[in-house]
């Protein structure tokens, strides 16, 4: 089940807004802010990442991300693979956005679908699908491998049949983010990787920046 789901374009840049949080929220009056610590995953202008929720209202939500939005730009948040939101920047301040949705939603209802997810264990880490050349380090040398999916505690990725389950690994994803793993299984040229570290929401917090 997908929520008020629209198709982006990939839209201009433009000057970066000096809008603050205070201005748009004098928009918001008489709307319930409802706090929460979750990990969202955000499109906007071609690209993609994991942004942290910060509050939601029946009219819009409150993120960190890192990518780069001005004020107007369309974006899509996905609170989980169910639950899909679209809207447009109100605000940008210190990495910081307010997004206003095209249609207001009940957000204690979204709330506490998520919760009930997240509870029968039907919810997945948010993933992003993404295709980049990795090396690969094992303990009989470097492999070469193409990333496919990307979260905050796993991947997977296209092999040529040498990785086998319980073979540890050191994946870099880009020059600064490195990371050790087990291949937890491997199939049709296909393997997946536990991460024995968690990436943080800000290194996947822009694909373009992979």
């Amino acid at each position: 089940m997908k929520t008020n789901v629209h198709e982006f374009g990939t839209g201009s840049r433009r000057e970066r807004s000096c809008q603050t949080p205070t201005a748009a929220s004098d928009r918001r009056t008489g709307q319930r802010l409802r706090t929460v610590y979750r990990v969202a995953r955000v499109f906007a202008l071609g690209d993609q990442g994991l942004a942290r929720v910060h509050n939601i209202s029946d009219g819009g939500v409150s993120l960190s991300v890192s990518l780069d939005v001005y004020l107007g730009d369309r974006m899509r948040v996905d609170l989980s693979d169910r639950y899909s939101m679209s809207g447009q920047v109100a605000w940008h301040h210190a990495g910081r956005c307010g997004v206003q949705f095209d249609k207001p939603i009940d957000s204690a209802v979204v709330l506490k679908k998520l919760f009930e997810d997240q509870r029968a264990a039907v919810s997945r880490p948010m993933r992003l699908v993404h295709n980049k050349a990795l090396v690969i380090a094992t303990p009989f040398g470097s492999q070469l491998a193409s990333l496919r999916d990307v979260s905050q505690g796993g991947m997977k990725v296209a092999h040529d049949g040498r990785f086998t389950p319980g073979l540890p690994v050191k994946v870099r994803l880009k020059p600064d983010v490195e990371r050790r793993g087990v291949i937890r299984w491997s199939e049709n040229g296909l393997a997946g990787i536990t991460l024995t570290e968690a990436l943080s929401v800000e290194d996947l917090g822009s694909l373009r920046a992979l």
